[in-house]
């Protein structure tokens, strides 16, 4: 079988299955518009829901903050993001780091705010207070403790020191 040049290839135009650069053409909707978009294309505003929830939250780690500083903790930082997740308050008493999960149940239809941390909620803020504690931590405080603050609809914010402990 000899070579031969390109440009004594023979068309490939009459090949049933098309060339590469052939294109399929776009799938026709029938019940709408050329001119018109579908409603997935229009980008949605954002969610009057979510917002209202995102601002009863910060509303909650505000409250909690205020009752944790009553009692004479201090705050170190709040809102605190690293790589394995998010510690809502970060607060000194004395020579121990406080790291607080603050939680908001409306109701409790799905269990109470406490009943609310699973273990892998409990796992996620231990990882990301170990990494803060090899940051920073370990240079200010001795001791590292994890508590939380509770606020269920209607009653006063529970707070529950200690609520468990590092595991290996």
């Amino acid at each position: 079988m000899a070579f031969t040049p390109k440009s004594k290839v023979p068309e490939l135009s009459g090949i049933p299955w098309g060339t590469r650069k052939s294109r399929s053409r776009k799938a026709v909707i029938p019940w709408v518009s050329p001119k018109e978009k579908p409603a997935s294309v229009i980008p949605a505003a954002p969610n009057e829901h979510k917002l209202a929830i995102l601002a009863q939250g910060q509303l909650a780690e505000i409250q909690a903050l205020r009752l944790l500083e009553s009692k004479g903790l201090v705050l170190i930082a709040q809102n605190h993001r690293c790589r394995c997740g998010e510690i809502d308050l970060i607060m000194a008493q004395g020579d121990t780091a406080v790291v607080v999960e603050v939680r908001l149940r409306s109701n409790n239809r799905h269990g109470s705010a406490l009943e609310s941390i699973s273990t892998h909620k409990q796992s996620r803020v231990t990882r990301c207070a170990k990494l803060w504690w090899v940051q920073q931590g370990q240079r200010k405080f001795k001791h590292l403790r994890f508590d939380v603050v509770a606020l269920e609809n209607g009653t006063d914010a529970q707070w529950v020191q200690n609520a468990w402990q590092i595991s290996n």
